[in-house]
Order: structure tokens, then C-alpha cells, then sequence
């Protein structure tokens, strides 16, 4: 009811009221996450939550771990080990992407359990769970090389170019969290700004390339807004944002996710349904995302061998196929 109200009462108005009565009910409700979340906040759609230590090594260590197991490695490697043998076998990991991520495999399902658990674990503990409506299933880890083939940069949907999140299908009202994890986040970097308020319900939108967005400005930068191993970065999906290679050396490994919050259907109805779009919704409720881990275990049927097999087909943005198993009768 809250959502058609919102609707109706947008019909009346003209398309700039519009356009602002969306931006300023937008920055209110991410206002509202960063004052539960946030440690750092300088910018308008962005702010930072630095981890406890204990936590940030929990998650680095459950990375290293599941790393590991895709590098066919019997121990836990360290970091400059691992940074060492990704370099060298990035041509050669068949469950690495060309979208950046290290998918899991039927091989790695205990240790992607352990990951996956770790970073819920984190995320439960920044003080806003009656506000999260929704959580990505499984989380990404991404690992974004200095050296890119120039064909890729030059891709529909090449993180290099400037773009929202929208434009590839996400939600309008995500919220797109970032962790730094390993390797160069100086010079293997993100820069993110925002477009001009006025623009954002207009942007707001499915685009067939990134380029299609090209003309839509980003007005205010966030040249402060730096990487940071142990912090996660929270980003409203309004905002504009690139991956950028300073060097051509070298990786940067995160941990990616989007979550969607609840009391916020108004917001939600000014937008119109996205229609296609590259991303598929990976969201899952926030109360099963917690399980994962500890009450199920999430799963995954294709094995290494299986996806050596597929070399040359079209490769999915984010990780699908797979079950959820319960534990415990």
C-alpha cells in the first residue's frame, strides 16, 4: 500500500520533483544504515566500517583457506605465497573468470562453507540486522589482475568504465559492500562519485553497455574514499564508481556482495522493475543467508573436470547452481 501511495502521489508531481523526491528519500534511508553501520563517513553515498581485527583474520583466514584449495594446495599458503601462485596460474584455474571471480566447485564446497560463514559472521555483528531485508548468495571473491587483455576493457560490461550497478540489472535500492582482502589496493584500485542528484531516478535503469551511460556525469568524486585491508566500503547503488590499474603488476583480492533493507517500499515503487539485464537477483532472506555455514551447508555439483569441458562458453557474471543442504534433522 505504502509503495502504490508513493506512485501515485510521484504522478502528480513533475519529473524533477520527482527526480528529487527520489535522491532525497534515498540519501535518507542510506543515511539511516550508516548511522547504525558506519565508522567513517565523508561522502553522500558512501560510507566505511572498519572490522575488529579478530574478525578481518577470521575472514582473511577462511579466504586463504578456500584460495588454497583451488590452487590444489595441501596447506594453507601464506599470503606472498598465494599472490605468487595466482599470478602464475591465472591462465590456467579453470574456475577463475573472466568476470574476476574465483568460483566455487564441487571440490571446494567445505571450504567456500567456511568463507562464506566468516563474512556473515562479520556482517552480523555491525549492528543493523532488523534493517536487512536481503543478502547475495554466495558472496563473490573477486581477484582483479593489473594486467587486463584490452579486448575486456573494451567489454558491454567492463568494471573499468564508469558505470552504476543498475545499469547491469542490480537493484536500485542494493547497497554494494566491499572488502579488501589481499594484495596491491593502492594501485589495483576503485574510484567511486555520484551523478547529479537530479539524474540519479532517470539513471536509474537496465543499459545494454555501460558506454550507454557515458554522458551521465560524475559531478562529485571521492578521492579520500581509499581501499583499505579491514574495511568494508558500502556504496548505494545510485553511485558511480570504476575499477582502475595504476600498474600492470601484481592483484587485488576482495570479498564483493550486494543486500537490499527492509521499510523501504516507497523507495522501491519509484523506480519501474528492471527488465533483463546481465545480473541475475542472487539475493537470498537475510535470516537463511545467516545459516549458511552452520545450520546448511550451500553446495555445489559441478566439478573441475565438468567446467574444463566448457571452455569457450559464455561465462555467468555471478555464481549459480547450487543447493542448500540442511545439517541437522
Amino acid at each position: 500500500m505504502e509503495g502504490l501511495l508513493a506512485r501515485a502521489e510521484l504522478n502528480n508531481q513533475s519529473e524533477y520533483e520527482r527526480a528529487i523526491a527520489f535522491s532525497q528519500l534515498g540519501d535518507r534511508l542510506f543515511d539511516e544504515l550508516s548511522d547504525r553501520i558506519s565508522t567513517k563517513r565523508q561522502y553522500r553515498l558512501l560510507f566505511e566500517h572498519k572490522l575488529k581485527p579478530e574478525l578481518f583474520q577470521q575472514i582473511k583466514i577462511a579466504a586463504a583457506t578456500y584460495i588454497s584449495a583451488c590452487l590444489n594446495s595441501p596447506i594453507i599458503l601464506s599470503e606472498a605465497e598465494m599472490l605468487q601462485k595466482l599470478l602464475k596460474a591465472r591462465n590456467t584455474l579453470p574456475n577463475y573468470t573472466g568476470t574476476g571471480l574465483l568460483m566455487p566447485k564441487r571440490e571446494h564446497t567445505l571450504a567456500f562453507n567456511l568463507f562464506q560463514k566468516s563474512v556473515a559472521e562479520a556482517f552480523y555483528q555491525l549492528g543493523a540486522n532488523d534493517l536487512i531485508d536481503a543478502v547475495d548468495l554466495p558472496v563473490n571473491l573477486r581477484m582483479v589482475y593489473g594486467k587486463t587483455d584490452p579486448e575486456k576493457s573494451r567489454l558491454p560490461f567492463a568494471s573499468s568504465k564508469c558505470h552504476s550497478d543498475v545499469w547491469a540489472g542490480v537493484p536500485a535500492d542494493a547497497t554494494v559492500v566491499i572488502l579488501p582482502l589481499f594484495g596491491d589496493i593502492e594501485n589495483i584500485t576503485i574510484e567511486a562519485g555520484e551523478m547529479p542528484c537530479e539524474m540519479e531516478l532517470q539513471a536509474m535503469r537496465v543499459m545494454s553497455d555501460f558506454d550507454e551511460g557515458r554522458d551521465i556525469p560524475m559531478v562529485v568524486s571521492y578521492p579520500e574514499a581509499q581501499l583499505q585491508h579491514g574495511t568494508m566500503y558500502f556504496n548505494d547503488a545510485r553511485g558511480l564508481h570504476q575499477t582502475v590499474r595504476r600498474k600492470a603488476e601484481g592483484l587485488r583480492i576482495s570479498v564483493d556482495f550486494r543486500f537490499r533493507r527492509k521499510f523501504n517500499e516507497a523507495y522501491r515503487a519509484m523506480v519501474p522493475p528492471s527488465i533483463g539485464g546481465v545480473e541475475e537477483d542472487m539475493s537470498v532472506p537475510y535470516q537463511e543467508w545467516l545459516k549458511v555455514g552452520k545450520e546448511t551447508l550451500i553446495v555445489f555439483d559441478e566439478s573441475i573436470e565438468e567446467i574444463r569441458h566448457k571452455a569457450g562458453c559464455p561465462v555467468p557474471l555471478y555464481t549459480r547452481g547450487y543447493r542448500l543442504l540442511k545439517m541437522f534433522d
